[in-house]
């Protein structure tokens, strides 16, 4: 994948060819001028791109193709390899392409590429928990994107460093990132309501964290402002559907083509399930936080209707939240039956740390009901699973848990648990010996 120019690309596929100089100029150019243009000291005429087209058996687009064009083909392929590696878990064999990508932009001043190749090493970083390393790679994708006039790229930067911010509960700064990401659409002076939407419950959220409970349900009433503007997305949607279809029939296809890819734009922009799930479980836990429990059910049991279907981890994660809001609020007959449905999704993606999980949330439904031998029974079951396959943190954390519920019954188990717990503390230096 070498970046090449029109004389190096000639030279390379005339010895492919195993041509000599005189066999490629034949009866229409000297060897001499051959060789003045593969070492790019002349420029060929377009007839003589032409006869080196037919000769070398490649188009003259290819021949021409500029070094910043062909530095372009090769990042966004390679682009596209690193996404793959990032969504396989493959972490080193995305932050090898990534680099050669930043490298290869940065020398040919090729900044829009760069931009996103850094902000994907970023979720490389954030993978492997590298959160100073990732907030870098964000703010330097950030002032690329601010330089090519990347406004949605410039978006997704604010709203990624929040995150990062947020995963290390450092809420002051992450809010800062969500406002500055406010700020910066409202300034671009374009609608996008997705963003807007996102932006608004991650402020909501940190104001939440950050105690500031009216901020926190302003933020949160905007978000639902935002929804119900987006519901005017799909009546847009449709009506660009009936254009195209009016064309169509008119038997105006260009026409037609252009509203049918209108319209696809639309709803594909608004169906991004997994992220609309992530982001009513978020505004759930922001109403569940205020006690304001029928809403916060309410926006839980949107988030499990949009990932009912796919069975996977996120769905099991989000039965979770459900359970909790469940539990707060008394629906307990519910909680028990999720409890289950989560249990059988874990044990048929075969993953033992969640089927563990999902035990314990059984056990947690079942001490609410008072059954305390099917509560221990469980709980047992769970550590059982995570002494295998869990890591110590949560062992400890589960250890405590249940030190918890013998604390109504056995003082001696309890002190057992309790004690095992903090054995693991004291080897993770969690607190000190």
């Amino acid at each position: 994948m070498d970046i090449l120019t029109l004389g190096q690309k000639i030279k390379k596929l005339r010895k492919e060819k195993n041509m000599t100089l005189k066999e490629l100029a034949g009866s229409r150019v000297t060897a001499a001028q051959i060789s003045h243009i593969e070492r790019d000291k002349s420029y060929p005429s377009q007839d003589l791109l032409e006869y080196f087209s037919q000769k070398l058996g490649v188009s003259v687009d290819y021949l021409v193709e500029s070094k910043e064009s062909q530095v372009k083909k090769i990042s966004e392929a390679l682009l596209l390899k690193g996404e793959y590696y990032i969504k396989n878990s493959k972490l080193k064999s995305a932050k090898d392409e990534l680099t050669r990508v930043i490298e290869l932009c940065k020398e040919y001043r090729v900044y829009s590429i760069c931009a996103k190749a850094k902000f994907l090493m970023s979720s490389v970083y954030k993978d492997e928990k590298e959160y100073t390393m990732a907030a870098s790679m964000l703010e330097k994708s950030l002032i690329l994107n601010i330089k090519t006039s990347n406004v949605k790229g410039s978006l997704n930067c604010y709203i990624e460093l929040g995150k990062i911010y947020m995963l290390q509960k450092c809420y002051k700064p992450a809010m800062d990132k969500f406002i500055q990401g406010k700020n910066f659409l409202s300034d671009s002076n374009i609608v996008n309501y997705e963003i807007e939407r996102l932006l608004y419950i991650n402020i909501s959220y940190c104001s939440m964290e950050l105690g500031d409970y009216e901020e926190a349900l302003y933020y949160s009433k905007k978000a639902d402002e935002i929804e119900e503007k987006m519901k005017d997305y799909r009546h847009k949607g449709n009506s660009l559907f009936l254009l195209g279809n009016k064309y169509l029939n008119e038997g105006d296809y260009i026409k037609a083509k252009k509203y049918f890819a209108k319209a696809l734009d639309v709803f594909m922009e608004h169906e991004k399930t997994s992220e609309q799930a992530k982001t009513y479980a978020v505004m759930s836990y922001i109403y569940k936080k205020l006690e304001q429990y029928p809403e916060s059910i309410e926006k839980i049991k949107k988030a499990y209707e949009l990932r009912m279907d796919s069975q996977d981890k996120e769905l099991i994660h989000i039965i979770f939240d459900y359970i909790n809001v469940l539990l707060s609020s008394g629906g307990i007959d519910e909680a028990k039956q999720l409890s289950k449905e989560a249990l059988s999704i874990s044990i048929q993606i075969k993953d033992k740390v969640l089927e563990a999980r999902s035990i314990k949330y059984y056990a947690k439904v079942s001490l609410n009901q008072g059954e305390m031998d099917i509560a221990l029974e469980n709980m047992q079951r769970c550590i059982e699973l995570l002494e295998k396959y869990g890591d110590k943190k949560e062992l400890a954390d589960n250890y405590f848990e249940l030190a918890e519920i013998y604390s109504k019954i056995s003082s001696e188990k309890e002190l057992e648990y309790y004690s095992r717990g903090v054995k693991i503390y004291k080897e993770l230096e969690i607190i000190a010996n």
